[in-house]
């Protein structure tokens, strides 16, 4: 019963840290860079020295992108492995099918009630 609590209260707080850090943004806007750089190498007539310049620009806005999701990702495991210490098998309960399922669950009611 406790695994159950700590997945509801997990799933809210962890939804509210996705709207609060604005993850699907970051995340589009990884996309959009990868986009300008396959669109980069197909441009024929422009010249190399401005390609390497635009490379280097995009690689560093990436990895800066791409650093921002892995934090993100990372606080949520941190916090995720401190709700284990409370109850040894809620990490197990939420890797198991019925635990994505419930969380799945959980997340959307969450959605429509917040909104």
């Amino acid at each position: 019963m406790i695994n159950h609590i700590l997945l509801i209260f997990s799933s809210v707080v962890i939804y509210e840290f996705i709207q609060l850090v604005n993850f699907v943004n970051i995340v589009k806007s990884n996309l959009k860079i990868y986009q300008k750089i396959l669109k980069l190498f197909q441009f024929k007539n422009v010249s190399d020295f401005r390609k390497e310049k635009l490379m280097l620009y995009y690689s560093k806005t990436l990895l800066l992108v791409s650093i921002k999701i892995i934090v993100i990702l990372i606080s949520i495991f941190v916090f995720m492995t401190i709700l284990n210490f409370l109850s040894n098998s809620y990490l197990s309960l939420v890797i198991s099918f019925l635990g994505i399922i419930e969380l799945s669950i959980v997340f959307m009611i969450y959605h429509l009630i917040r909104k």
